[in-house]
Formats: structure tokens, sequence, C-alpha cells
């Protein structure tokens, strides 16, 4: 069954995204980053090849031709042919079809408009009978 993870109370969304992005790919899996649109796509792509000290983090749009040979894919939906293993959630959507995917991440900030959203994909996940795992990052540096 799908795990999903839910981080809230996060500072900095990007970073934190990264690191999470890092850690799938050290781990050789592979990682679908769904974003709002195409201009937090490319703030995010920019963050990843800048992420670290003399450090990047090699990823591609799912749709560019170098995309196969990429662990990490970018997105503004979640309707890409052959998937990655574990999802990013970072925009406000949320995956018509969650049991895809073997992980979900869901990072959510500490604005009040992005929990309510949150709270409403929390709610849809556990109507649909999924086990959450919530970790509270507002004490996190």
């Amino acid at each position: 069954m799908t795990r999903i993870d839910f981080y809230t109370g996060v500072g900095n969304v990007q970073a934190f995204a990264c690191r999470a992005a890092q850690t799938v790919y050290r781990k050789q899996e592979r990682l679908l980053v769904v974003l709002a649109d195409d201009q937090a796509l490319e703030a995010f792509s920019r963050a990843l090849w800048s992420f670290g000290e003399g450090s990047f983090i090699a990823h591609s749009r799912w749709d560019a031709k170098e995309a196969s040979a990429s662990r990490i894919w970018l997105a503004t939906h979640f309707d890409v042919p052959a998937a990655p293993t574990v999802m990013l959630n970072l925009g406000e959507a949320q995956a018509e079809d969650p049991s895809r995917f073997a992980r979900i991440l869901e990072v959510v900030s500490q604005d009040e408009a992005a929990k309510a959203v949150a709270r409403q994909r929390y709610r849809r996940y556990l109507d649909l009978g999924f086990e959450i795992q919530h970790h509270d990052m507002s004490d996190a540096a």
C-alpha cells in the first residue's frame, strides 16, 4: 500500500523539498515532483541545480527528451506515463489515483491557506483508506 507522509509546519518549503529530493536521489529511487505551475517548476529547477555548496541534484522535466535518463522528474500535473514510484507534491492539487505511487510526500508550509488545502488532501487520503504518517517540522531548524 502507498505510504503517505505529511510534513507540516515547514518554514522553507523549497529548501525542505530540495533535501527530500536529494534523499530520494541518493536512494536511487525515481521521484516525480509536482508543482503548481510552470513558474514554480522553473524556480524549483533552479533551486535543484544550485542546491548545496558545489552540488546539484540532476533532474529534468518529465516530458524532456533526456527524462528517460533522469531519476527526478518535474511536472505541473500528475498524469505522466510510467510515473516514478515516489511523488513529492508541492502544488495544491492531489493525484486522482494516489495508489499508483509507492510513496507520497506532502509538504505543507506554515501559511494558513496552505494548511487549509493540505487538510482537504489529508481527509481525502483518509477517505480513500490510506494510512498517513505526520511529521511536525515546525520546531526543525
